[in-house]
């Protein structure tokens, strides 16, 4: 099989979130490449009391595992709900919750820019994961922030990836980064994937280098630039 049909052939791309990407790890294979899934973030559900969600017009959510956190508490919202990315859109109206804000760039930063001028002054709960920037509660309008899940960096994955060479490995958040480099990763012998300016920031402030980096932040547009880079590596 030539390059031309399988443009990942020989390569292999590791992939580092905390949720397995099932779809894109199965588009890897099928164009020739192997996948490996080595999360270096878990999550678990902080056990907090909830808060009044009648006091809020909007909820926002700006992950998948706030989402999925939230979904599995099953409770009844009236609320306006905002999102950032698609596949957290996706996971709220998978379990009946209309998504009625998304930004023009799935990031936080676009996402402050554009919130405001559809919400007002409306006031808001942001649910977040531990190691969510304040960028949400930045705006100048009331944002109150609830704490739905812990974050914590998986060391000893982290060790296992600094050991490898010769692959792609593709970032989705800056605490991935951290687990990296605290795991004495020093991004040599890789190819550097990061979905988000903020995650390529957090990569360049550490001294690495993005090579891939998608126009869209996802994992499926992210994977389109590595193949289209392998492509021109022939």
């Amino acid at each position: 099989m030539s390059k031309e049909s399988l443009p990942l052939l020989q390569e292999t791309v590791i992939f580092t979130g905390s949720k397995e990407p099932l779809e894109a790890m199965d588009r890897v294979r099928n164009l020739g490449g192997t996948a490996i899934y080595l999360p270096l973030i878990a999550t678990a559900i902080r056990q907090s009391e909830l808060p009044d969600f009648t006091a809020y017009e909007w909820l926002i959510f700006t992950s998948r595992n706030s989402a999925e956190a939230f979904c599995m508490l099953d409770v009844p919202v009236n609320s306006k709900i905002a999102a950032v990315g698609e596949k957290t859109a996706e996971v709220l109206e998978q379990h009946g919750c209309r998504v009625d804000f998304m930004p023009s760039v799935y990031s936080a930063d676009r996402f402050i820019e554009e919130f405001p001028r559809a919400a007002g002054k409306a006031p808001c709960l942001f649910i977040k994961g531990s190691l969510a920037k304040n960028t949400i509660a930045s705006m100048d309008m009331p944002v109150d922030e609830w704490v739905i899940y812990e974050t914590t960096l998986n060391i000893d994955n982290a060790k296992k990836l600094a050991a490898i060479k010769n692959a792609v490995v593709l970032f989705a958040s800056p605490s991935a980064v951290s687990a990296y480099r605290e795991a004495g990763g020093d991004w040599q012998g890789i190819k550097v994937a990061a979905i988000g300016h903020v995650t390529r920031d957090a990569i360049l402030q550490n001294r690495g280098h993005v090579d891939f980096i998608p126009e869209k932040y996802t994992i499926l547009d992210a994977l389109n630039e590595i193949v289209k880079g392998s492509c021109l590596d022939e």
